[in-house]
């Protein structure tokens, strides 16, 4: 039997991504892989993950402040404001950044969650505040978690 959850983001298991701590406000328990959600911050003049696509999960994004920089399949970047829903189904290239000089607050989704949080704790424990991760990492990081990076 599962039981609804009340997580507010100052209880809430947190795990480093781009320097900034990522709060876990639903993860899969009882032996349901469903949906995790997460609070980021993504600081300023962060130049995002390279574009990239995942065949385990499924990832959305909903901006809660600021504006992000979003790109999806091969189109122009768009950006995406406060209230704005980014879905990126599995198989899907997408990447996002945030050129701005204030942090954007996201809260990002995946399904199954088990897989979609093991990939953003490991990506999280490898990439440096204020800087990029070791490429080759990153590299053996996303095969593990049956994505790709793309050009």
């Amino acid at each position: 039997m599962t039981h609804g959850t009340v997580i507010r983001p100052v209880d809430a298991r947190t795990f480093p991504y781009a320097g900034q701590p990522m709060a876990v406000l639903a993860e899969p328990t009882s032996g349901v892989d469903s949906l995790a959600a997460a609070e980021m911050i993504v600081p300023a003049r962060f130049a995002g993950p390279v574009p990239h696509a995942h065949h385990g999960f499924d990832e959305a994004l909903y901006v809660l402040e600021g504006t992000l920089l979003l790109t999806y399949g091969h189109e122009e970047p768009v950006e995406a404001s406060a209230g704005t829903f980014c879905l990126a189904p599995r198989g899907v290239r997408h990447t996002f950044a945030n050129p701005n000089a204030s942090p954007v607050r996201v809260l990002g989704l995946w399904t199954p969650g088990s897989a979609g949080l093991a990939f953003m704790t490991d990506i999280g424990a490898i990439m440096p505040p204020g800087g990029a991760p070791d490429p080759d990492l990153v590299a053996d990081l996303y095969r593990r978690h049956a994505s790709d990076l793309l050009p």
